[in-house]
C-alpha cells in the first residue's frame, strides 16, 4: 500500500461511518424521550466523553436494563416500552440501529436470563444466532456494501 491507497481508504471508510451517525444519534434522542430514566445516563456520558459514542453507551444502557430486572417487582411491565422500541428499531437487521443494538446490547446482556427472556422475537433471534444455538439462514446474510467492495479492491492492487 501506499499513502494515496492509505488516503483513498480512509476517505471512503470516512464518508461511509458519517451515514451511519444521524439513524444512530436519533435512536438514542428516541429511547431518552421514552425513558426519562436513561437522560442521566446520556448527560454523565457526554460529561464524560463530550460526546456520545453510541456503542459505550449502550452499554451503559445495558446494566440499567439489568438493574430494573434486577430491583423490580415486575420488569416485563416496567420495560415493555424500551423493549418494544428496540424491536421496532431493529427493522430489517440490515442497518446502522440493529448493529448498535446487536452489538452494544444484546451482546452485552447474553449472560443474563432476566433480561433474555424479555427480549422480542427479533433480538431473541439475534440472541439465538450469537449464543450459537442458530445458524444464520441465507436470507439474513446482508450483501457486502459497497465501500467494502471498493476498499478490498484497492487493497489488492497494493
Amino acid at each position: 500500500m501506499n499513502d494515496r491507497t492509505d488516503k483513498e481508504i480512509l476517505e471512503l471508510i470516512d464518508t461511509w461511518s458519517r451515514t451511519l451517525v444521524p439513524e444512530q444519534a436519533q435512536f438514542i434522542r428516541d429511547l431518552a424521550n421514552l425513558e426519562p430514566e436513561i437522560r442521566p445516563l446520556i448527560a454523565e456520558h457526554v460529561n464524560d466523553y463530550d460526546e456520545i459514542l453510541p456503542t459505550m453507551l449502550m452499554g451503559d444502557v445495558s446494566r440499567w436494563v439489568v438493574q430494573i430486572v434486577q430491583e423490580s417487582a415486575d420488569p416485563a411491565s416496567r420495560l415493555a416500552p424500551f423493549f418494544n422500541r428496540l424491536e421496532q428499531a431493529w427493522g430489517d437487521g440490515q442497518n446502522p440501529v440493529s448493529d448498535l443494538i446487536a452489538v452494544s446490547f444484546v451482546e452485552n446482556i447474553f449472560d443474563e436470563p432476566g433480561v433474555v427472556e424479555l427480549l422480542g422475537p427479533e433480538l431473541t433471534r439475534y440472541y439465538r444466532i450469537y449464543t450459537g444455538q442458530d445458524k444464520v439462514r441465507r436470507d439474513e446474510m446482508r450483501p457486502m456494501p459497497g465501500v467494502l467492495k471498493q476498499v478490498l479492491k484497492k487493497l489488492r492492487r497494493s
